[in-house]
């Protein structure tokens, strides 16, 4: 059984392998002697998300991780070429027989980044670190593009090295090892047309590459961690399409895929979710969800290895080192977990009972509007429906709330002209339709998790006929009405008045008549995108 605080997550059985992982490699490892120093990050850095850091000695793992740290033998050694960091394993700290540069010391930028984060984990004094030869040789791999080689022999470049500069240069708080703008202008120059970022420029968008780009212009200073922030002052990278890019990665069985048309994978869930953390928008994922597909793919508990998170589609090694990490960066200690959860029931329960009670309100509506129509003529409509109407249409302001708090994900450039519009003026017979499967769609999606598919093509369907009729019947009807209201001067504010200020409405209505020019486009095309995505997520289902 796993902890209380950890439904379904056997967090004891975690520790135990990653216990075991810091001091003892199986045998199936071997082949990743050369990473060693990579693996026992993962299982540092698994721990010490865990809260079990205290298993290990940190002294000792101080002690083991600076012994693979390369010292110039002299002081003009550092002008010779070669980068003086920390050598991925032992086998790495000496040089090859038949190398082709006989300075060549093993020295790896992966290899330093690990190093140094696992320093910083067990509490090491950075800054006691000799740390000029490191950073000035480390300056030498930056290349004109403003990328990195891991080492100075020559070896691919691309944003994982990109980032991991930044990150030495964060952690030991000195960017002299780096040219920051150069560097940017690399990053920028990988962002693809979808707003994700590939490994190296003109290349694919992939997960890891978005999750380095973003962590390292973060870790730099060019993007602030509030999201309204970046999307108010997005001049590095086009927030907005890299926002888009990382929602779209979460999939039908909860998980992130790493690119389009991809299998999800619990690796993912933490270099996408990771880069939805970094730019404020970590709100924006169904929580529930990647929580759900990450159990998953927890392994049963067996008598040889105990905790190992497993990629469902027999996943090699070296993939696996992320996803250990995967699991546990993503599940919060017990006290948060237990709050999170409750909030999430409270947040389905609120969101099932609002939709519901909006959609007999609606349902109301369309009642006593067609008795009204058989028993009276269209003359007794509005005063039959105009209880129900004013209670379910002006319900209809906490969907613009629920817009800004973000209990919904619905975009508030989308929501406020709508509701604005029917608040404004709303045609209860045309409306009460479209409303009616609305709600019900929602309340369905929230109490149940699922809606019908008859129910969800009439959702996002609907619209295309009654969104044109709906605008022209209400700016017809504005427009009928304008001389009544000049003649009523209804609902207007003359001068002098002790707010001294005054209002006319006929045109406060012309104005409103102006906004709809822009608006109307604006929400139609917003629905079918949303229709798009939402047919199609149900077509791959």
């Amino acid at each position: 059984m796993g902890d209380p605080g950890f439904a379904g997550f056997v967090r004891t059985h975690h520790v135990a392998f990653f216990d075991a992982m810091a001091t003892e490699l199986p045998e199936d490892y071997a082949s990743q002697e050369v990473n060693h120093l990579t693996l026992a990050y993962f299982a540092v850095a698994g721990l010490s998300l865990l809260r079990e850091l205290d298993r290990v000695n940190k002294d000792e793992i101080a002690k083991w991780v600076l012994s693979f740290q390369v010292h110039p033998e002299a002081d003009d050694d550092v002008d010779n070429g070669q980068f003086f960091g920390f050598c991925g394993s032992r086998s790495t700290q000496f040089s090859l027989a038949d190398s082709k540069d006989p300075c060549h010391n093993g020295s790896h930028l992966a290899s330093t980044y690990s190093a140094l984060a696992i320093l910083k984990i067990v509490g090491y004094d950075l800054p006691s670190i000799d740390s000029k030869a490191l950073l000035s040789s480390m300056r030498k791999l930056q290349q004109s593009d403003g990328s990195f080689m891991p080492t100075h022999i020559g070896a691919e470049t691309d944003l994982r090295f990109v980032y991991c500069a930044a990150a030495i240069c964060s952690m030991l708080d000195d960017w002299t090892g780096m040219d920051k703008l150069k560097a940017k202008e690399y990053i920028l120059n990988c962002q693809s047309y979808d707003g994700g970022f590939g490994m190296v420029p003109c290349s694919e968008s992939h997960g890891g590459g978005t999750f380095c780009a973003v962590a390292a212009l973060r870790l730099m200073g060019f993007i602030h961690v509030d999201l309204e922030a970046n999307l108010r002052e997005s001049a590095s990278i086009d927030i907005h399409m890299l926002l888009e890019w990382c929602v779209q990665r979460q999939v039908t069985d909860g998980g992130f895929q790493g690119r389009r048309n991809k299998d999800s994978d619990t690796c993912y869930a933490f270099w996408v979710g990771g880069v939805l953390k970094i730019i404020g928008a970590y709100n924006l994922l169904d929580h529930h969800a990647i929580r759900e597909f990450l159990l998953t793919c927890q392994s049963p508990v067996n008598a040889d290895v105990v905790g190992i998170l497993m990629y469902k589609y027999n996943t090699r090694h070296s993939r696996t080192r992320s996803q250990h990490l995967s699991l546990v960066a993503s599940v919060r200690p017990p006290s948060s977990t237990t709050m999170a959860g409750v909030g999430s029931a409270v947040r389905r329960l609120y969101l099932s009972v609002y939709n519901w009670v909006v959609f007999y309100g609606w349902a109301q509506v369309l009642y006593y509007a067609v008795m009204a129509l058989q028993e009276s003529g269209h003359e007794a409509v509005y005063a039959a429906v105009e209880r129900p109407l004013q209670f379910a249409q002006t319900a209809a302001i906490m969907e613009i709330l629920h817009g800004i708090v973000g209990l919904v994900r619905s975009p508030i450039s989308a929501t406020l002209p709508q509701i604005g519009s029917r608040l404004f003026l709303t045609w209860g017979v045309l409306w009460s339709f479209p409303e009616i499967i609305r709600y019900s769609f929602f309340g369905m999606k929230e109490a149940l998790g699922f809606a019908p598919s008859w129910l969800l093509w009439l959702r996002y369907s609907t619209f295309l006929l009654l969104y044109p009729t709906g605008i022209t019947s209400e700016v017809g009807l504005i427009y009928i009405a304008l001389p009544f209201m000049k003649a009523s001067e209804r609902y207007c504010l003359r001068m002098p008045n002790k707010w001294n200020f005054s209002f006319d409405y006929m045109y406060g209505s012309i104005l409103a008549l102006a906004i709809y020019v822009p608006g109307s486009p604006h929400m139609y095309t917003y629905m079918l995108k949303q229709r798009k995505k939402a047919l199609s997520k149900a077509k791959t289902a």
